[in-house]
């Protein structure tokens, strides 16, 4: 491979990442082949939910990392996409019925849940065959943010550089309506804020 193939370049983009809580857990004390099958139908109820056609980059069996150059979209339909994505994700748990089964995994599979981290930064690509890595230190802040101390377990977490490339009147709308102020730190990169308010099904 010549290095004109390596070559990258930085790109704004908006950076969508569900996280399931109780993966692991999840995984480590059910059923095997039943649960992949579960965890697969989950991940797919969000995939079929991407109405604002997100590219996909990684999904790490808890976590899809989806990601957009299209800087034309606003805050209020991203939040949308994160709603939609939740309730479609609850609406498939409700479809698996604990009382049917023997191994309690179903059981098990209703202590899931989903959170969602949304930021903007500038990344670069490598693209091998049709996979596409993302690299950046935006890349790093956003998964650094699944680690946080929201105290509610479903949640939307936006960062202030969404809220300042995409569309939205007045950010203190969100703040007056169930969206709180919240900021962590980022090792090597600094204290990030956010807004964030609490996922819940309707």
């Amino acid at each position: 491979m010549s290095l004109e193939d390596y070559k990258t370049k930085l790109c704004p983009t908006l950076i969508i990442i569900p996280d399931i809580t109780g993966f692991n857990d999840y995984m480590n004390n059910s059923n095997l082949e039943y649960s992949q099958k579960a965890i697969g139908e989950l991940l797919e109820s969000i995939l079929d939910n991407n109405i604002l056609n997100l590219k996909v980059s990684d999904i790490e069996g808890d976590t899809i990392l989806f990601y957009s150059y299209d800087l034309n979209k606003t805050i209020d339909q991203i939040i949308y996409q994160c709603e939609l994505m939740f309730q479609k994700f609850h609406d498939k748990l409700k479809t698996f019925n604990p009382d049917n089964c023997n191994c309690g995994t179903c059981e098990r599979l209703h202590n899931l849940t989903l959170k969602f981290v949304v930021h903007f930064g500038r990344l670069s690509s490598l693209m091998l065959k049709d996979y596409c890595r993302l690299f950046g230190k935006d890349l790093k802040i956003a998964h650094t943010l699944l680690k946080n101390s929201i105290d509610f377990r479903e949640y939307i977490l936006v960062t202030d550089n969404v809220l300042v490339n995409y569309k939205r009147e007045r950010k203190i709308s969100m703040i007056n309506s169930s969206w709180q102020e919240g900021k962590e730190s980022v090792t090597d990169i600094g204290e990030i804020n956010f807004l964030y308010k609490q996922l819940e099904i309707t």
